[in-house]
């Protein structure tokens, strides 16, 4: 086994004993909590007018669970958009942080894998036509008739570039079904670059990424990991510091945690523990927390005198 798989296998291992009693809050029964949701209204989100972009800088804004829109100075993306208020049965928590009319200005759409919480066709139907969507392999067909301009299908290590814009796919590890199997990107443009994982569980090619383009902002989901088996397909907080590092990021943001209560860790756990740790590891400033509707801006250390937001 090469160095690489060895240390794969060493991290993956420490990882597994890490998870032993793990202190986070679960719900006694997630079907019960489900169904005293039916009737609540989500929670309102902040928000925050659509932001300016300088020369040089990344704005990223959070729309809850794991969508995000990045902007440049030219080009606006839209990762994973999900503005509806249910997935099957299971009611959204908090509304979403954007309105259709913020995404207005999207050039470009980045979609992770076909699964609905994050390919979701009545979102997309309310994008503007004009821009590209790029999507894993065997999927467009399934947003060829919302109409946009272009539909581009994307492989691990293919790519594509607008508007001085690099978009580099890479592998996720979310399952071999035909929904789950998709992509994570690496974001590249006249400013800090981004990765963007919507769905994975922990595995070697965070290390692969890493080591080829060390991005300055990783977002990473962080939801989704209890029972102990859904860790297969999905980070826990835990798992994502270890992607973080495995990424040789500046910063991470994490997503994918706090609208829809889909396993059994309680809706806040993720975000709580995540800052826990962080603090524990002596890492809090290089974790930025954001709730639904938030923007932060990212710079170029250069241009930012030492600070990385």
């Amino acid at each position: 086994m090469s160095s690489r798989g060895v240390t794969a296998t060493a991290r993956a291992a420490e990882l597994g004993r890490l998870h032993r009693n793990i202190p986070v809050r679960r719900y006694r029964s997630l079907v019960g909590h489900w169904l005293a949701r039916w009737f609540r209204p989500p929670r309102p989100a902040n928000h925050e007018p659509v932001p300016a972009v300088g020369a040089g800088e990344l704005v990223m804004t959070f729309g809850g669970h794991a969508t995000l829109v990045l902007r440049y100075r030219d080009l606006a993306i839209a990762f994973d958009p999900m503005l509806g208020r249910w997935i099957g049965g299971v009611r959204r928590a908090v509304e979403p942080g954007l309105a259709p009319g913020d995404l207005s200005d999207t050039g470009l759409i980045l979609i992770s894998h076909r699964h609905a919480d994050h390919l979701h066709l009545p979102t997309l139907a309310r994008l503007p036509k004009t821009a590209t969507i790029v999507v894993p392999a065997g999927a467009a067909a399934w947003v060829g008739p919302l109409g946009f301009a272009r539909v581009v299908e994307l492989r691990p290590g293919s790519d594509l570039e607008l508007r001085g814009v690099q978009i580099i796919a890479v592998a996720a590890s979310h399952g071999d079904g035909e929904l789950a199997r998709g992509l994570s990107y690496v974001v590249r443009g006249p400013g800090p670059s981004a990765f963007l994982c919507g769905d994975s569980g922990y595995f070697s090619g965070f290390a692969d990424v890493g080591a080829r383009f060390a991005p300055d902002v990783a977002a990473l989901p962080i939801g989704g990991f209890l029972p102990a088996s859904f860790r297969a397909r999905h980070m826990s907080p835990l798992d994502a510091l270890f992607a973080f590092e495995d990424l040789r990021a500046r910063m991470l943001v994490p997503i994918h945690h706090g609208a829809f209560p889909l396993s059994y860790e309680r809706l806040d756990e993720p975000a709580r523990w995540l800052v826990e740790l962080a603090v524990q590891r002596g890492i809090r400033d290089h974790v930025v927390v954001m709730t639904a509707g938030q923007t932060e801006r990212f710079v170029d250390p250069p241009q930012a005198a030492g600070s990385t937001v």
